[in-house]
């Protein structure tokens, strides 16, 4: 889709960047895209949208090395686990074990057997 308007609405936005409306309103309402109010409805102007999404360009490169510096930064106890860490051990009391799963609770109506 190229651009061939001057303004562009949020809705036509939003679709040529694959995003939804809201996002692109959110980012007017915050300041972050520039954009005019007529009769209600936001316009963008063309070179706001593309300063916008100049300003927003990233480097991949740039991001995996800036997520392995905050990962080598952050202490042990800072990283997420995605298991669950037993508390500290009681002397004389005795070992429970952790539960693997939490139990599932149902959702509505119990189902009624037809046998």
């Amino acid at each position: 889709m190229t651009i061939q308007r001057e303004y562009l609405s949020p809705n036509e936005i939003a679709e040529y960047l694959g995003i939804s409306p809201f996002t692109i309103r959110r980012y007017i309402k915050l300041g972050e895209l520039k954009a005019v109010k007529l009769l209600g409805s936001f316009r963008v102007h063309k070179n706001d949208l593309q300063a916008f999404l100049k300003a927003h360009e990233v480097n991949p490169a740039e991001e995996a090395l800036e997520e392995e510096e905050e990962t080598r930064a952050a202490p042990p106890s800072a990283q997420p686990s995605h298991l669950p860490v037993p508390p500290p051990a009681v002397s004389g009391a005795p070992e429970i074990p952790m539960p693997q799963n939490p139990p599932r609770r149902s959702r509505g109506r119990p189902r009624k057997n037809s046998l």
